[in-house]
């Protein structure tokens, strides 16, 4: 089990931040960072709000107590990526990866009447779903 005060040590050395930028952060002295840091002191709820801020890592890494460092989707600045995510219910699935495989191989399979019926399409969206047009379509479509 990990506790929070690990987690904020790992992520003190991780972005190679001291504890006084912790301390400033959350509003306290030096040593009550450390205390912190060394699960001493409580994490009281301004605390945690100005850890989610200050760390840039969203709320609920900081409850889950089986990982020490969070995932690239829980960065607060992915907050709009995440929350379409979390709509979706995709935290849910067991193996998101592996879901988005299996949606861009039907994609790209179903290519000329996907891209028909979703003609709208930005460039990144094609990418992302792996229908970007490459050097070699364009020579063919052309030729």
């Amino acid at each position: 089990m990990v506790s929070i005060h690990e987690k904020i040590s790992a992520l003190l050395e991780q972005r190679r931040l001291k504890k006084r930028d912790l301390a400033r952060a959350l509003g306290v002295s030096p040593q009550t960072a450390t205390d912190i840091c060394k699960g001493r002191s409580a994490i009281t709820l301004p605390h945690f709000r100005n850890l989610v801020s200050f760390f840039e890592v969203r709320a609920e890494f900081w409850l889950d107590d089986d990982r020490l460092v969070p995932e690239a989707w829980e960065h607060a600045q992915q907050k709009g990526t995440a929350a379409a995510i979390a709509r979706a219910g995709m935290f849910h699935v067991g193996d998101p990866e592996r879901l988005l495989r299996r949606v861009r191989a039907f994609v790209q399979k179903h290519r000329t009447e996907f891209l028909a019926a979703c003609p709208d399409l930005s460039p990144d969206e094609r990418r992302f779903l792996g229908l970007a047009e490459t050097a070699r379509d364009a020579i063919e479509r052309h030729a």
